[in-house]
C-alpha cells in the first residue's frame, strides 16, 4: 500500500471513531434522559413528597441543571387575587444578584405575557443575559413561571433538552397542582374536624345538662347515681335522693307567664347551688360527702347526696333547702313566695337502681304535698302502694286482648322533599268499655310493670304486619311500618325469631318493617343490643332509634349501631323556632345523622313554622298534626286514597 493510501485509512479510521464517540455520547445522553424522566415520574407521582412546594422546586431544579448549563433558577407562582407573579423560590438573593430587576424588566418588556401563550421554552436576551422562560401550567389553570439565565459564554439548550425541559417542567407544575389541593383539602378537613369536635361537645353538653338552669339533667343525675350507689355498694354508707318539688309554681307561671316562671327556676337553682356548698355538707363526713343538684324538668329539682353515714346531713340539708326556697323571689317588679315539698329515698332500703329510687323519691314527695307541702317526708312503702284504679287497670289489661279491646291507630311519615306519605307508624290505643279510650301513657306502665307488655307488643306486630298486608293488596307498596319495641320485648333473647314468625305468617316481606327502639333499652347491654339490631338488619329490617336525644346513648357507641333512622324527639321540635338551644341541638342532630349516612325524622311537628326550619335543615321525614293525627284504620284508607301532600307555606 502505498505511503498516501495509508494516510487517507487512517485519517477514515480517525473519523470513523469520532462519528463512534459522538453517537456514544448520544446514547449516553440518550439513556441519562431516560433514567431522569422514569425518576421524576417516581418523585411527583409519590404522594408523601408532592405536598411540599419547596421539595418540588429543589427536585425540579436538580432535573434542569443536568440538562442545561444554569447560572440561575428562579420559580414564580400566579396570585389568584391579581394574577401578578410573585418569586416564591430562587438558589441566589434576588436583592443582590440583580435578579429582581431582570424580572421586573422582563414582565414590563411583555416577555412572561408572550412565554404564557407558548407553552414551551422561550428563549430571551436581556442585554448580555440569555435567560430561558417556560410557562408552570396545567389543564386547568396557570400556575407560575420559569425563569432560566444560562451562563455566560453557554449555548441555550439544544431542541431535544428543551423538550426534555418542558417534560420536566409541566411534571412540576401538576405536582404544585396536587400539592395545593392536598393543602386546601387537608385544610377543609381540619376546619370540618373542629367543626364536628365543637358540635359533638355541644351535644354532649346539652345531653347531660338543663339548657334552662344549666344544672345537670336527669341523664346525668341518674348516672351520677348509679355511681354513688356503686361506690357505696357493700359499704356501710348511705345514698340518698330528694326530689324536691317547687309548690304552686303552675299558678305563679300562669299568672305572671312563662317568663317569669322561667326566672323563678333559674333563681331557685341558683339559691340551691349556694345553700348546699360541698364545706357546709361535708362537716359531717371528714372524708367527702358527694353533692349532685340537678333539674329533673318543669319544677322539679333533685338533690344527691352520696358517701355518708347517717340521716344527720340529709336532715340538715333538707331543711337548708326549704328555708332557703321559701324566701321571697322578685319577678317582674312583684315579690313572690314559693315553698317546696320534697320527698327522700335511701340506698340501699329503698332501692337498688336509680330508677326505683326516684320513683320512691317521688312517692315520698307527692306523700309531702298531701300532708299540707312546705315539708319533706322520707319513702316508706306503704305510702307506694298500687292504688286500686291502677290495680283495677291491671286486671282489665290482662283481658284486654281476648275481648279486642286493643285497637291501633296509625300516624303517617312523610317526606319533606316530595311531601308524600311513605310510611306510618302504629300507635295502640285501648278501648275499655266503661272507660273509653284510655291513653298508652296510663297504662303502657302498667303493662311494663305486670310484664305484659311483650304480649301486647306482639299483638301489636301481627295486627301492624296483617294490615300492612291489606294495603299491599290494595296497590299500596311504596311504604314502610313502623313498629315500637318496648325495652323487655327487646332484651328477648328470641326477638327476631318472635318477629320474623310473625312477619312470614302474616306473609309480608321484612323490607316493609321498621322497628323502632328507644335509646334506654339499648344502653342496659350494649354489646347484647348491637348484635341483636345487627340479626335484624341483616334481616332486611330497618332500625330507628326513637325519641333520639332523650336517652343515654353515647356518641361512641351510635355509630356502631346498626341503624337507619334517629327520631328527633317531640321535646326538641317542639321550641326549634324559640329556643335557641332546642334550634342548636336540632341543627346538631341532623348534621350528625347526615354526616354517618343516616335518616332523620322529627316528631311533634305542629306548625308550618317549625316544618320551614327543619326543611332548612334537610331533614328527611315529618310526623306530627301539621300533617295529620294518629288515625284509625278507617280513616288513615281514606288519607291514603285521596294522595294527600304536605303544604309548605310561603309564609313559613
Amino acid at each position: 500500500m502505498s505511503e498516501d493510501s495509508a494516510h487517507e485509512v487512517e485519517k477514515e479510521l480517525e473519523r470513523l471513531g469520532r462519528r463512534v464517540e459522538h453517537l456514544e455520547a448520544v446514547n449516553r445522553w440518550h439513556m441519562d434522559s431516560l433514567g431522569m424522566l422514569a425518576s421524576m415520574e417516581e418523585f411527583h407521582g409519590d404522594a408523601r413528597e408532592i405536598r411540599d412546594p419547596d421539595k418540588i422546586f429543589s427536585i425540579t431544579r436538580q432535573y434542569l441543571k443536568r440538562l442545561a448549563e444554569f447560572e440561575t433558577i428562579a420559580f414564580m407562582v400566579v396570585e389568584e387575587e391579581d394574577s401578578s407573579f410573585t418569586l416564591i423560590n430562587s438558589d441566589v438573593d434576588p436583592a443582590i444578584s440583580g435578579l429582581t430587576i431582570t424580572i421586573d424588566s422582563l414582565i414590563e418588556r411583555g416577555e412572561f405575557a408572550w412565554a404564557l401563550n407558548q407553552n414551551r421554552p422561550l428563549q430571551v436576551v436581556d442585554g448580555d443575559q440569555q435567560l430561558l422562560l417556560h410557562v408552570l401550567a396545567t389543564r386547568t389553570r396557570v400556575r407560575g413561571m420559569f425563569v432560566g439565565i444560562i451562563k455566560k459564554e453557554t449555548t441555550f439548550p439544544t431542541a431535544p433538552a428543551q423538550n426534555l425541559i418542558s417534560i420536566i417542567l409541566h411534571n412540576c407544575a401538576y405536582a404544585l397542582e396536587s400539592s395545593a389541593l392536598y393543602s386546601l383539602i387537608s385544610e377543609q378537613n381540619q376546619n370540618l374536624e373542629k367543626i364536628v369536635e365543637t358540635r359533638t361537645r355541644e351535644l354532649e353538653y346539652n345531653y347531660g345538662h338543663d339548657s334552662l338552669t344549666e344544672l345537670p339533667n336527669r341523664l346525668m343525675f341518674q348516672d351520677r347515681v348509679e355511681q354513688a350507689m356503686n361506690r357505696v355498694r357493700g359499704a356501710e354508707q348511705i345514698v340518698a335522693v330528694l326530689l324536691i318539688d317547687l309548690d304552686m309554681f303552675k299558678r305563679i307561671n300562669d299568672t305572671l307567664g312563662i317568663a317569669a316562671g322561667d326566672q323563678l327556676l333559674v333563681t331557685v337553682a341558683d339559691r340551691l347551688m349556694h345553700c348546699l356548698d360541698n364545706a357546709e355538707v361535708a362537716q359531717f363526713d371528714p372524708d367527702r360527702v358527694g353533692l349532685t343538684i340537678a333539674r329533673l324538668g318543669g319544677d322539679e329539682f333533685a338533690v344527691l347526696l352520696s358517701d355518708i353515714d347517717s340521716i344527720d346531713p340529709i336532715n340538715y340539708v333538707t331543711r337548708r333547702i326549704i328555708e332557703t326556697l321559701s324566701m321571697g323571689v322578685e319577678l317582674d317588679a312583684n315579690e313572690v313566695f314559693t315553698t317546696c315539698s320534697i320527698g327522700i329515698s335511701l340506698y340501699p332500703k329503698d332501692g337498688a337502681d336509680s330508677d326505683t329510687l326516684l320513683k320512691n323519691a317521688d312517692a315520698a314527695m307527692y306523700h309531702a304535698k298531701r300532708q299540707g307541702r312546705n315539708n319533706y317526708q322520707f319513702y316508706a312503702e306503704e305510702i307506694n302502694e298500687t292504688s286500686y284504679h291502677h290495680l283495677q287497670l291491671e286486671n282489665q289489661l290482662r283481658h284486654a286482648i281476648d275481648r279486642e279491646e286493643l285497637l291501633l291507630h296509625y300516624q303517617p311519615k312523610v317526606e319533606v322533599t316530595s311531601g308524600r306519605i311513605i310510611g306510618m307508624e302504629a300507635l295502640i290505643r285501648w278501648n275499655q268499655p266503661e272507660m273509653g279510650i284510655v291513653s298508652p301513657v296510663v297504662f303502657i306502665p302498667i303493662a311494663e310493670y305486670t310484664g305484659l307488655i311483650t304480649v301486647i307488643g306482639e299483638w301489636v306486630l301481627r295486627t301492624a304486619c296483617r294490615q300492612v298486608k291489606n294495603w299491599l293488596e290494595q296497590g299500596f307498596d311504596d311504604f314502610r311500618m313502623s313498629v315500637n319495641l318496648s325495652p323487655q320485648q327487646f332484651r328477648q333473647a328470641d326477638i327476631l325469631q318472635r318477629i320474623l314468625s310473625i312477619v312470614e305468617s302474616e306473609e309480608v316481606e321484612p323490607r316493609y318493617l321498621e322497628v323502632e327502639i328507644t335509646e334506654g333499652a339499648i344502653m342496659d347491654d350494649v354489646d347484647a343490643a348491637i348484635e341483636t339490631m345487627q340479626q335484624l338488619n341483616d334481616a332486611g329490617i330497618a332500625l330507628s332509634i326513637d325519641d333520639f336525644g332523650t336517652g343515654y346513648s353515647s356518641l361512641s357507641y351510635l355509630k356502631r349501631f346498626p341503624i337507619n333512622t334517629l327520631k328527633i324527639d317531640r321535646s326538641f321540635v317542639n321550641d326549634i323556632t324559640s329556643d335557641p338551644d332546642d334550634a342548636a341541638i336540632v341543627t346538631a342532630i341532623i348534621a350528625m345523622a347526615h354526616s354517618m349516612g343516616l335518616n332523620v325524622i322529627a316528631e311533634g311537628v305542629e306548625t308550618d313554622e317549625q316544618l320551614a326550619f327543619l326543611r332548612a335543615l334537610k331533614c328527611d321525614e315529618i310526623q306530627g298534626y301539621l300533617f295529620s293525627p294518629p288515625l284509625p284504620v278507617e280513616r288513615f284508607n281514606e288519607l291514603l286514597n285521596s294522595d294527600k301532600r304536605l303544604y309548605f307555606s310561603r309564609e313559613a
